[in-house]
């Protein structure tokens, strides 16, 4: 390990759900920012309105105002998660087609005939839930494989729970 990295202990599924998500790609009619807390690993979301944390989660808009004040006095201990781009998303189902998914080549090569420019469409197209399954498998590994880059480059070495 080199020096100047730390290690830190993370929540992979709550990590991976903020970091995999479409973060340029309009879904949410509510904004919500997700944080990593660098002294303690822990995730913590907070939505811009307090309002909208009771109406879209059923939270408490004082303890969203209280979580969102926290970030605000102390932004060197909260990480902005970014999210990936739209095209990461697609970048990442490209790279699944090309992959030896299958060792059935016309299975893998109507699976990827499938694909026309639209992941939904991709999905409703390929007629195949074997395939989207792995689909969601590489999937669930590239970000994880992304998200630890990320975290490296910022000198955080992720210990996953």
């Amino acid at each position: 390990m080199s020096e100047g990295y730390r290690k830190l202990s993370i929540d992979r599924f709550l990590f991976i759900s903020a970091f995999g998500r479409d973060s340029d790609y309009p879904t949410e009619i509510y904004y919500q920012t997700a944080y990593l807390d660098l002294d303690n690993g822990e995730m913590l979301w907070v939505y811009e309105n307090d309002e909208d944390a009771e109406t879209e989660a059923g939270l408490d808009p004082e303890e969203n105002r209280r979580d969102r004040e926290r970030v605000v006095r102390d932004p060197d201990r909260f990480l902005d998660i970014p999210g990936l781009e739209h095209g990461d998303h697609h970048d990442i189902l490209k790279r699944f087609l090309r992959s030896q998914w299958t060792e059935d080549e016309e299975r893998r090569l109507r699976v990827e005939e499938a694909y026309f420019g639209s992941i939904g469409g991709w999905k409703k197209a390929v007629d195949d839930q074997d395939a989207i399954d792995a689909f969601y498998a590489f999937q669930d590994e590239a970000f994880r494989e992304l998200a630890e880059e990320y975290l490296m480059e910022l000198g955080i070495i992720p210990i996953w729970k």
